[in-house]
C-alpha cells in the first residue's frame, strides 16, 4: 500500500508539473497570438503605404509616357522643318538659275545696244563729214551716194518694217524688266540673308530642347532608381526587422523622405514641361511669322 501511495504522489507531482507545462504552453500560446495580431496590423499598415506609393508613381508614369508623345511630336516637326530648308534650298537653287538666265540676257542685250549705238555715232559722223561740203553739191552727191550703198543698199529695210510706237513700247518693256531685275536681285539677297538666320536660329533653338529634353530624360532615369531604391531598403527592412516597435519609426521616417522626395521631383518636372511647351509654342509662332512675311512680299505687277 506504502508503495502505492509512493507511486500516486509521485504520479500527481507528474501531473502537476505537466500542468505547469500545459500553462506556460498556453501563455506562451496566448503571446504568440498576440504577436502575430500586431504582425497583422502592421502588415495591414505596410500594404496600405505600399498602395499609397503605387499611386504616386503611376502619375509619374503617366507623365514620362506624355513627354515621350511630345519628343515623338517634336521629332515630326524637326523632319518638317529639315523638309521645308530642303525645299527652301531647292527654290534658291532655281531662283539662282533663273537670276544667270536673266544676266545672260542683260549682257546679249547690252551688246546689241552698244552695236546699235557705235552705228548711230559713226552715222552721225558720216553725216558730219556730208555737211562739211555742203557748198560743193558734186563732192555732196558723191559722199551721200557713199553713205546710201554702205547704209541703205547692203542693209535693204523689209517691207514689213517695225512701227515706232512698237519700238517704243519695246523699250519701255525693256526698261520695266531692267527695273524688275533690280528689284529682284534686292529682294533675293535680302530673303537670303533673313532665312539663313532664321534657320539658324531654329536650329539653335531646337539643339537647345534636344539637349534639354535628353537631360530630363535622364532625370527621371534617376527618379525612377531612386523610387526602386527606396522600395528595394523598403523590403530589405520590413525582412531585417522583427519587432514593430523598432520598425515603425524607420518606416515612417523612409516614407516621408520618398514622398518628400517624389514631390519635389514631380514639381521640377511639371515646371520644366510648361517651359519646354511655352518655348515650342514660340518657335512655332515664330516660323509661321516669318512664313506669312516671305510668302507676302515681292508680288510683281503685269506686263500689259
Amino acid at each position: 500500500i506504502k508503495a502505492l501511495e509512493r507511486e500516486i504522489q509521485a504520479h500527481k507531482r507528474e501531473i502537476k508539473s505537466r500542468d505547469d507545462t500545459i500553462g506556460e504552453k498556453e501563455k506562451k500560446i496566448y503571446e504568440l497570438k498576440k504577436k502575430n495580431q500586431e504582425l497583422e496590423k502592421f502588415k495591414f499598415v505596410l500594404d496600405y503605404k505600399i498602395k499609397e506609393l503605387k499611386r504616386q508613381i503611376e502619375p509619374r508614369e503617366t507623365e514620362i509616357s506624355n513627354m515621350k508623345g511630345q519628343i515623338k511630336d517634336m521629332d515630326k516637326e524637326l523632319e518638317t522643318y529639315h523638309k521645308s530648308n530642303a525645299q527652301l534650298d531647292l527654290m534658291i537653287g532655281e531662283l539662282r538659275s533663273k537670276l544667270d538666265s536673266m544676266q545672260k540676257e542683260i549682257l546679249t542685250q547690252r551688246k546689241v545696244i552698244g552695236d546699235q549705238e557705235s552705228l548711230m555715232r559713226r552715222c552721225k559722223a558720216e553725216l558730219h563729214d556730208c555737211a562739211q561740203v555742203i557748198q560743193q553739191p558734186a563732192l555732196l552727191e558723191e559722199k551721200i551716194s557713199l553713205l546710201h550703198q554702205q547704209h541703205v543698199v547692203k542693209q535693204a529695210v523689209p517691207k514689213n518694217d517695225v512701227d515706232q510706237s512698237v519700238q517704243n513700247e519695246y523699250a519701255r518693256h525693256q526698261q520695266y524688266l531692267e527695273k524688275t531685275l533690280h528689284t529682284l536681285k534686292l529682294k533675293f539677297t535680302r530673303d537670303v540673308k533673313e532665312h539663313k538666320s532664321i534657320n539658324r536660329k531654329l536650329m539653335e533653338e531646337n539643339i537647345q530642347i534636344i539637349q534639354e529634353i535628353s537631360s530630363q530624360r535622364d532625370a527621371n532615369k534617376l527618379t525612377k532608381q531612386m523610387l526602386a531604391a527606396k522600395l528595394g531598403d523598403y523590403k530589405l527592412r520590413k525582412q531585417r526587422d522583427a519587432t514593430p516597435n523598432t520598425t515603425s519609426p524607420r518606416l515612417s521616417s523612409s516614407n516621408s523622405i520618398v514622398d518628400g522626395e517624389v514631390l519635389q521631383q514631380m514639381e521640377m518636372n511639371k515646371k520644366r514641361i510648361v517651359e519646354l511647351r511655352s518655348m515650342v509654342k514660340a518657335m512655332e509662332d515664330e516660323v509661321v511669322n516669318s512664313r506669312s512675311a516671305v510668302g507676302g512680299e515681292g508680288i510683281l505687277p503685269s506686263l500689259n
